[in-house]
């Protein structure tokens, strides 16, 4: 596949390594094993990814293993577990290693227009992940969003303090879109970050994702993605 001019001006000013850093190189799925994560983790330290994102269950696994910055998920995949059990998770992970957390918002309270409730709560999470040092990403999950309502929820996410605004889990009815991280970089102020994440599978579609405005990329294809930029620039 042949990249457009100014696709292939981008690819040229970031190289394999550029692209790599903004990537969180991600093993998420329900039947994660230990061998899965140090493969990941082993990829993020060959590749230079921005970090390995693991399960909550293997973040401590990771951490011990590898000097690789470890994220991991709080209320992932459906967002509506209740603050005092995000709280709990987001203490546990924080406590065995990890150093950036994507924090899934309350779409359940957020649909239902019980917005002071949802922002004291991903304002309470941010401030704790803050006081430990990490990174915060909150996942707004557009796939089931109105353009509206990720526009509000965005401006919710850098309200609260929070590092990055996040598209989606990956489990929901798609993955991201170039409208989607359009939409948010619309309505935050340049210094917020965005994380595009959700069926990128290719260079392709991570430079298009940067283009639009994302600063980070979330993938389980990481290596895939650089190596594919590579064979494009040949």
């Amino acid at each position: 596949m042949s990249l457009p001019e100014r696709l292939r001006e981008k690819a040229r000013k970031l190289g394999a390594k550029g692209l790599a850093a903004t990537i969180d190189h991600t093993v998420l799925k329900p039947d994660t094993t230990p061998s899965m994560v140090e493969k990941v983790v082993r990829e993020v330290e060959k590749y230079g990814f921005a970090c390995a994102v693991v399960p909550p269950t293997h973040v401590d696994y990771a951490a011990s293993i590898s000097t690789a910055r470890i994220c991991t998920v709080v209320g992932f995949p459906l967002g509506y577990a209740p603050r005092e059990a995000k709280e709990a998770e987001l203490e546990y992970v924080l406590a065995r290693g990890a150093v950036e957390v994507d924090i899934v918002m309350n779409v359940s309270l957020f649909k239902a227009g019980r917005l002071k409730q949802v922002e004291e709560e991903l304002s309470s999470l941010t401030r704790m992940a803050k006081e430990r040092g990490a990174v915060v990403k909150v996942i707004i999950e557009t796939s089931l969003l109105s353009n509206g309502e990720i526009l509000e929820a965005s401006k919710m996410v850098e309200r609260v303090g929070a590092d990055y605004v996040k598209t989606n889990t990956g489990f929901g009815k798609r993955g991201a879109t170039v409208r989607d991280v359009i939409l948010i970089r619309s309505s935050v102020s340049p210094e917020m970050g965005v994380k595009a994440a959700g069926g990128i599978r290719t260079a392709v579609d991570a430079l298009l994702m940067l283009e639009a405005g994302a600063n980070r990329i979330g993938t389980s294809t990481g290596p895939q993605i650089v190596e594919d930029l590579e064979r494009l620039l040949a």
